[in-house]
């Protein structure tokens, strides 16, 4: 059996996540995860404007996905909370495949090649198909672009069909709180559909 350089990489980098996210649980005293309320609006008439190359290797540009809702979240893939808020916006997206895109972004403070090694781990353990995955790009860390400031924890912000920012929680929200946050953004049911 041959081992390839690559895959040796990926093993101690799944090996270093997994002991950092014990280590945090061991060592440090539990933390309230921070819920924000379902009616957290924000209003900024600028247009939402995003393109990253994801870890597979496609772009993702908000703009050409007008028509549709886009949430935009932080996270880091060495956190369990972040791997929770990714497995429940793969969900989301699963459940509104024509009408919500995803893109997670991760702002862990490692070098480029391990934070892709890191990023690719992360998508084959949280089962990502729907949502996309790249790294947070520098722009977004300031605090200055249409998504307000994104570097300090668990961001989830929502922009509308017309391609605006609508709505942002900071925090890791439930399954519930984010089928809420997305609601007002997805076209109505179809009127009578299947029935005559």
């Amino acid at each position: 059996m041959t081992t390839t350089i690559a895959s040796v990489a990926r093993v101690r980098v799944s090996a270093a996540l997994l002991a950092a996210a014990l280590g945090a649980c061991a060592h440090a005293p539990p933390r309230r995860v921070a819920h924000a309320a379902a009616d957290a609006t924000v209003f900024d008439p600028r247009e939402a404007v995003l393109r990253v190359d994801t870890v597979r290797g496609e772009p993702f540009d908000v703009a050409a996905l007008r028509g549709r809702a886009v949430i935009v979240a932080v996270i880091l893939v060495n956190d369990l909370g972040g791997q929770g808020l990714a497995r429940n916006l793969e969900r989301l997206a699963a459940a509104h495949p024509d009408d919500l895109a995803v893109v997670l972004l991760a702002a862990d403070a490692f070098d480029a090649e391990t934070l892709r090694m890191a990023m690719e781990v992360f998508a084959d353990v949280v089962g990502l198909h729907r949502a996309a995955l790249a790294a947070l790009p520098d722009t977004l860390r300031d605090g200055t672009s249409v998504f307000g400031a994104m570097d300090h924890g668990a961001v989830t912000v929502l922009v509308n069909r017309a391609g605006r920012v609508a709505r942002r929680v900071d925090g890791t929200p439930a399954y519930a709180a984010l089928e809420a946050l997305v609601a007002p953004a997805l076209p109505p049911p179809a009127a009578g559909v299947g029935s005559r």
